[in-house]
This record gives structure tokens, sequence and C-alpha cells, in this order.
């Protein structure tokens, strides 16, 4: 093993009392969607400000148009034009109560409803306005219609309120100009020159044009303000994850411990650097004659626990099972100072998967696929072993650069299950990485090798997306999550074809009967949506798990 090893010893997560992991009750997974997250986010809060909009133009139109109306009987003009008028105003008041009264049920504000409100309401208010007159000030409503219509979600309703209220009014008034038709306002343009007269008619569609484009500009706008305060909320969600790992890690790293036997002689091995530490030993870079190796010690201080000690010779016994170019060969074991057991195995000259993705947050999707590949030949490896790892994570995986030789390596079987007999040497407890545990797992059921083609999945998850699958400060609400709780849509973090989110969706079904059943076929399917060629039966089988249980929406304090 190499420095890729400094956190080789596994992350065991150990209750003795299965107690002090609550067991809640289900929650109801979140409704999500994979794609769309930040376009369904902006729509929502669109409709709503949308809806408090509508509410508060019908309320100022109904009150505008009574006062109009108020006003009909004391101004001058023809009594049949004039009662006509008045009717007009009765049935725009009437249009906007009911309208009023329908927004209660906000299912009932539908693009159909809106384009028919602002055709009708357009009509009405221009008949009105031919009788108080085309070119006064009464106009300005017309402008006001406009605006608030052309900021409407619906783009068919925004055109056709604009064009019948723009013909309407072009129609009215080139009738009026022309002599077609009579002008009924208090102030005639009849005596106009007509240059002043097509100009009138001219600009007043200039202002309906300019009126409607400035209301769909700002509409566009405030939905691309909207779509980048979601990627911020995001990013800041992913930074968070990010760096309560980096905690994690660090408090790893923290643990107390020299490397207490460097320069000391293990069965002919010099031990050198302390490479790493963990829960259960110190791994130590080694040197024996022209070999180099490395050496993993248990801690003396858990000597005295008998199951540690079988624990740690069984992680040896069953590595030496496994015959895989991807998995940390072992060469040796034995006993080193004052009875300590260690394992030898080859020094690996890379660094693990956990390194890399500090160095660049997440991996392409190319390099992505490699790692799967790999991995899933030392699963299957492992499984026809009988073993089931139980703890693949990025700090179990490392990438092995030499002489021009590339690969991926799987470290570490301490925590590892002989599938054949289920012994574990861990009766009544939890063992394993929460965030990279299958939901079987974390509920201390009996596993097989499709819990390790989960936590392949959350470490493809991880590398594609650059976030954990699921985050919480205590280590009972990160199980409660993998028991209960939907992943977030990967590509709200990141860029991917539809297909592998699908295949992802697979590999972290909540029930194992719904996952690939073998790492090979994950890695194939995986391989295969990379490359667009994905078989439409694993489609199928990926929207029939997401309608089950679909991808959760990212969650403000979500963490690692």
């Amino acid at each position: 093993m190499s420095e890729a090893a400094r956190e080789d010893a596994e992350t065991l997560v150990e209750q003795s009392d299965s107690r002090a992991v609550p067991t809640p009750p289900a929650s109801t997974p979140s409704s999500s969607t994979s794609r769309t997250i930040a376009t369904m986010a902006t729509s929502i809060v669109m409709r709503s400000e949308e809806l408090d909009r509508a509410r508060a133009f019908y309320r100022l139109t109904a009150m505008m148009t009574a006062v109009a109306a108020a006003f009909m009987p004391f101004v001058p003009g023809p009594r049949a034009l004039r009662g006509l008028a008045m009717g007009l105003c009765g049935v725009a008041i009437v249009a906007n109560v009911i309208a009023i009264r329908r927004l209660r049920d906000e299912t009932k504000y539908t693009p159909r409803w809106v384009a028919f409100m602002g055709v009708l309401l357009g009509v009405v208010g221009e008949l009105t306005l031919f009788y108080l007159g085309l070119f006064t000030a009464a106009v300005m409503i017309l402008p006001l219609g406009v605006y608030f219509f052309g900021l409407s979600e619906s783009r068919m309703a925004a055109r056709t309120t604009f064009w019948t209220g723009s013909l309407c009014y072009a129609a009215l008034s080139v009738g009026v100009v022309t002599g077609l038709l009579p002008d009924l306002g208090p102030m005639p343009i009849g005596a106009l020159p007509a240059p002043w007269k097509w100009f009138f008619v001219v600009m007043v569609q200039v202002v309906f044009a300019t009126t409607y484009f400035l209301a769909r500009s700002s509409r566009r706008a405030t939905e691309t303000a909207i779509a980048r305060v979601e990627r911020a909320n995001r990013q800041m969600i992913q930074k968070e994850a990010l760096l309560a790992e980096a905690r994690i890690e660090l408090d790893r790293a923290l643990r107390p411990g020299e490397g207490r036997y460097t320069g000391q002689l293990v069965d002919g091995w010099e031990l050198g650097e302390l490479l790493g530490r963990g829960g259960m030993g110190e791994v130590y870079k080694a040197t024996k004659g022209d070999a180099y190796g490395a050496i993993k010690l248990l801690h003396p201080i858990i000597l005295g626990d008998p199951s540690h000690v079988k624990r740690f010779e069984r992680e040896a016994e069953l590595a030496r099972k496994v015959d895989s170019p991807h998995v940390a060969r072992v060469v040796g074991t034995g006993f080193g100072p004052s009875g300590v057991p260690y394992v030898a195995m080859e020094l690996l000259t890379g660094k693990d998967l956990a390194w890399h993705l500090r160095q660049k947050q997440r991996l392409r999707l190319s390099a992505v696929v490699e790692l799967v590949q790999h991995a899933a030949r030392a699963l299957s490896a492992i499984r026809e072993a009988g073993i089931v790892h139980r703890d693949l994570k990025p700090q179990n995986l490392v990438l092995e650069e030499r002489a021009g030789a590339r690969g991926w390596k799987v470290l570490d079987f301490g925590v590892s299950r002989l599938e054949a007999s289920g012994h574990t040497l861990t009766q009544g407890a939890l063992v394993g990485t929460p965030a990279y545990m299958a939901p079987e797992q974390a509920r201390m059921q009996n596993v097989d090798h499709r819990a390790d083609v989960y936590s392949l999945a959350a470490v493809a998850y991880r590398a594609l997306t650059g976030k954990p699958l699921f985050s919480a400060p205590d280590v009972a609400s990160v199980l409660f999550q993998v028991v209960h709780d939907a992943p977030s849509a990967p590509s709200a973090f990141a860029r991917m074809p539809d297909d592998v989110e699908l295949v992802l969706a697979v590999g972290l079904a909540k029930s194992a009967d719904d996952r690939f059943q073998r790492a090979e076929e994950l890695a194939s399917a995986l391989a295969a949506a990379a490359a667009g060629k994905l078989d439409d039966e694993t489609r199928a089988h990926a929207r029939k798990v997401l309608e089950r249980q679909p991808w959760s929406t990212p969650r403000d304090g979500e963490a690692t």
C-alpha cells in the first residue's frame, strides 16, 4: 500500500447496543425531477408571483372601471352610446369580480383562461375608449393591460392579448382618422393635419409594442435571476458537503497515535514511514531486501479484544482468497513486536479516490466509467471468493500508475462478510461507512453482493457530482437518510447524459431486487450510457424505479 492508504483502515461505525442507532418511522420521499430541477423551482416561484400580481390587477381594474362608470351619467354625448359604454363598464366589472373569485382556486388559473380574460378585457376596454376618446388620456389604461398580460407565464396568452388589443385599437383609430368612424372623445383630432393624426396612430402602436417587449424581457430577466440563485444555492450546498467531508477526514487524520514501530523489524521487513492510521491499525512503508511493501499492524490498545484480533486476521485470510489485478495483494501475515499481528501487502504507487476528489472535486465521465469497470472486476473476484466487501468507499479505491500501467485497486477487507456462512464477527454491531452503505446494511440485515453494487454506485455518484449521496451532522441522521430518503438528482450538481442518471438510479435503488444484480452489470450499463447506447430494457426499469422513489430536490443545509 502507498501514501494513498493514509486512511486505509476501515471506517468502523460500531454500536454494540442497536438502540444507539434510532430507527424513526419512514418518511415520505420528496417529489423531484432529474433534469429540470432548476426550471421547476423557477416556474413555481414565478407562478406564485403571477397569481399575487393577478389578484391585485383584477381588483385595481375593477376599481378603475367602477370610477369610469360612475362618471358616465355626467358626461355629454349620445344617450345610447353613453348607455352602451356604461354597459361595457358593467361587463368589465363583472369579469374582474369573477376573475378574483376564480383565483381562489389556483388550479383554475390556466393559460387558456388568462388568454380569454386578456381578449375580453381588451375588447371591452377599447370599445369603451371609443366613446371616451381614442386619443385622450384614458388610452393609458391599455399599456397597463398589455404589460400585465405580457408578464404571463404563458407566451400564448401574452401574444394573444397583445395582438388582440393592438389590432383592435388600430382598426378603431384608423377608422376615426379616415373618417369611417366618428371621433366621440372630448378632444377630437379632426382639425389636426393628417400627418399629426397618423403620428398618434403609429405612436400608440409603438407604445403597445414597447410595453409588450419590456414585459417579456422583464419576465426573462426574473427567470434568469431566479435560476442563478438556484445554481448558487446548489453550489453552496455542494461546498458545505465537501467541507463536512473534509472535517471528517481531518478528524480521522488527527486521531491519537504515532509511528511507534518505525525502524523496527517485522519478519525481515524494516518498517519505515507511517503511511496511514485507522480505527484498527497503522500502515507502514516497509522494505525487505530489494522488495517494497506495506505492513499493517493492529493497534496494541485493542489487542485485548479477541474479536478485533480475529477480524484483523480474517482480513488477510479473505484478501488471500481473491485473485484479481484490481485487488491489493497480500504477501504475508504474522506477528510483530510484542505479539502484534500484521498483514504484509503490496505497496501501491498511487493515491486513493478521496485524494483525487479533493484535488478535482469531481471526475470526468470517462474516468468514472474506468473506475467503475475496474472496481466491478475487483468486486466480481471478491464475489467469486464468497465474500461481500461491505465497505467500498473513496478511501478504499486506489489509482495505481506504474510504468505506464494504470488501474484502480480495491483495499481493505476488515469488515467483509463470508457470504456462504454469514460470519462477520460483528454480530449486534453496525459496520461500514454510512454515506456509502446500502439500505439493508444500514438496517443491520444480512447483505450480499448487491450491497457492494449499491456502494459502487454511491462512489460513482460522488465522483460524478462532487457530492456524497447523503449528509447530516451525525451518523444516526445519515443512516436514516440512507434507509428512507432519496438522494438529490445527480444532474442538479453536474451535467451528464440522462441515461447515466438512469443507470445511477438503478444502482442506488432502495430495494436490492431493483438494483443491478452484479457489479459487472452496473459497469456495463454505465459504459453504454456514457456512449449513448443504453438498452431500452434498462431505461424502462430505471424509470419504474424512479416512479417508486424519485430523486429529491437539493435542500438548504444538506450536509455530508
